[in-house]
C-alpha cells in the first residue's frame, strides 16, 4: 500500500460516494403521504397512529402496538405497562442514552447499573443475574450500537425471577437474534423513530407487545383518547377520559404518515443495510486491532447499520497505535472513523447526588431500601468502552466497491502504523465517552 494520506499520500478512497449516505431516503410516497395528511386536516387525530402501530406489529408478528410522539415517551409507558412503581428496581445497562432508563426516577423507582458484555457492547446477562432482587420489577435490554443483546438468558433469568424485559430497540430496527427480531422476544419493547434512526418518522415512537395488561396499562397511562375504545379489561375501561401519568403521548399525524411509508419500503433498505454490513466487516476480519462488532450468533445481524461501532485492540495493533491517532489517519483517507462511545450514566449527577424531587437524598436511590450508586471501576467494561469503540461509515447501499474502499482505508493504516503521527495525549482516554443523541 502507498503512502499514508495524512502524510502526504493518496487517499484510500476515490469512488464518489453518491448517495450511499443519504437519510431519510425521500421520494415522491412520503411526500404524497404528507401532502394528504395535511389535506385531511386530521394531524391531531388518532387514527395515523393506529395505521403505523398496526403495521408495524404485523411486521413483528405482535398483537398490539402502541404509537408515541417519541421513543424515550414510549419506553415511558413500557415502565409503566410493566408495573413499574414506587421502591421498585429497574436493571439497566450504563452504556446506553438516558432514556433506556432515566424515566423511571420519575415514578418513585430506583435504576440499579448492571456491566456490559465487552463483546457485544450489550447487558451483560450474568451481571443481570448478579443485580437482581426481589424489588426488581424489569430488565432493560438495549441493543446497543444495532447489536442485538443476547436475549436467551436474559429471559430465562427474568422468567425464573417472576420479571419483565423491555427490550430497547431503537438502535436496531429489524436486527435478528437467533432468527427472531428484536422488539419481538421479551415482554415488551420499544423503539425510538426518529430522523436519525434506520426507521425514520421525522419523531416518534413505537411500543410492541403480546401482553394485554402491559398493552392497556401503557394506554391508560398516556393515550387518554383510546382508553374508551381499544381498553377492554373493566379495570383500564372504567379510567377513560384522562391519562393516569399525566402525559399526552399521541404520535401527530404527520410523523405517523411518514412513519408508515417509510415502514413500507424499510425491509429493502434494510437488506441493503445488513449486506453493507457483512461485506465491511467480512473485508475486516483479520486485521491486528480491529474487532468485529457483529452479532456471532447463527441467523442474528445487525439493525439497520444505525450507529454502527467497532471495537479496538490497541494491544493487538501494530505499534500499539492509539486510538485516536488511528482515527485520524482513516479520516485522511477519505472515509471516516470517530473514536469513542458511551460513557457510561452511572457516574453523572443524576445517579449519584442530585436531588430532582425534594426528597430530602438524592433521588437515584430516594426509593431504594440501600444504597445503589455505582463508584468508579464498578463496572469495568462499560467504563473502559469509550476508550475501545469507534463509530464507522454508515452505508446506506451495499455498494461493494466503494465500501471496500473505505476497508482499504482502515487496513492501509494499520499496515503503516509505524509511520503514523501520534500527537501529546492520544493514548489517553480522555474526551473518547460521549453521549450522542443516538436514541430518543
Amino acid at each position: 500500500m502507498s503512502q499514508l494520506a495524512i502524510n502526504g499520500g493518496p487517499k484510500a478512497v476515490t469512488k464518489d460516494p453518491g448517495d450511499m449516505f443519504v437519510h431519510p431516503i425521500i421520494d415522491e410516497r412520503d411526500e404524497k403521504a404528507l401532502l394528504d395528511m395535511l389535506h385531511s386536516r386530521q394531524m391531531s387525530s388518532i387514527e395515523p397512529g393506529t395505521a403505523l402501530e398496526e403495521a408495524y406489529a404485523k411486521w413483528h408478528g405482535m398483537t398490539y402496538g402502541l404509537a408515541h410522539n417519541t421513543g424515550t415517551a414510549a419506553l415511558h409507558g413500557a415502565f409503566f405497562g410493566c408495573g413499574v412503581g414506587w421502591g421498585d428496581e429497574v436493571i439497566c445497562p450504563s452504556h446506553t442514552y438516558w432514556a433506556s432508563c432515566t424515566q423511571v426516577l420519575s415514578m418513585g423507582a430506583t435504576v440499579v447499573f448492571a456491566d456490559i458484555d465487552p463483546m457485544t457492547l450489550c447487558i451483560d446477562p450474568e451481571e443481570i443475574a448478579r443485580k437482581i432482587t426481589a424489588r426488581t420489577r424489569a430488565i432493560v435490554a438495549v441493543h446497543c450500537y444495532g447489536h442485538p443483546a443476547d436475549m436467551d438468558p436474559i429471559m430465562e433469568i427474568a422468567n425464573a425471577h417472576g420479571v419483565k424485559v423491555i427490550e430497547d430497540v431503537s438502535h436496531a430496527h429489524g436486527a435478528l437474534y437467533k432468527g427472531r427480531m428484536v422488539g419481538s422476544i421479551g415482554h415488551v419493547s420499544a423503539a425510538s423513530i426518529m430522523t436519525g434512526k434506520a426507521l425514520p418518522a421525522g419523531e416518534g415512537g413505537l411500543m410492541l407487545t403480546n401482553d394485554q395488561e402491559i398493552y392497556e396499562r401503557a394506554t391508560v397511562f398516556g393515550h387518554y383518547g383510546r382508553i374508551a375504545t381499544r381498553c377492554e379489561m373493566e379495570e383500564y375501561k372504567s379510567l377513560s377520559g384522562l391519562p393516569l401519568g399525566g402525559h399526552k403521548y399521541r404520535l401527530n399525524g404527520f410523523c405517523a404518515a411518514l412513519g408508515k411509508v417509510q415502514l413500507e419500503k424499510y425491509p429493502g433498505i434494510l437488506e441493503q443495510k445488513v449486506k453493507a454490513a457483512q461485506i465491511w466487516w467480512d473485508a475486516l476480519e483479520d486485521v491486528p486491532g480491529i474487532v468485529p462488532h457483529r452479532p456471532r450468533w447463527e441467523n442474528s445481524t445487525l439493525g439497520g447499520w444505525y450507529a454502527a461501532h467497532g471495537l479496538y485492540d490497541v494491544d493487538a495493533a501494530p505499534e500499539n497505535l492509539p486510538l485516536k491517532a488511528f482515527a485520524r489517519a482513516v479520516g485522511a483517507e477519505g472515509t471516516s472513523c470517530g473514536p469513542g462511545g458511551y460513557g457510561g450514566m452511572h457516574m453523572h449527577p443524576a445517579y449519584q447526588n442530585y436531588e430532582i424531587y425534594h426528597e430530602g437524598k438524592p433521588t437515584c436511590i430516594a426509593h431504594a431500601d440501600r444504597d445503589t450508586r455505582c463508584k468508579k471501576g464498578d463496572l469495568p467494561h462499560t467504563e473502559a468502552a469509550a476508550g475501545r469503540a469507534y463509530s464507522v461509515p454508515r452505508f446506506g447501499i451495499a455498494d461493494e466497491e466503494y465500501i471496500l474502499q473505505c476497508a482499504d482505508a482502515y487496513r492501509k493504516v494499520l499496515a503503516h502504523a509505524a509511520e503514523v503521527p501520534v500527537e501529546e495525549g492520544d493514548s489517553s482516554d480522555e474526551g473518547l465517552a460521549y453521549a450522542r443523541m443516538f436514541t430518543g
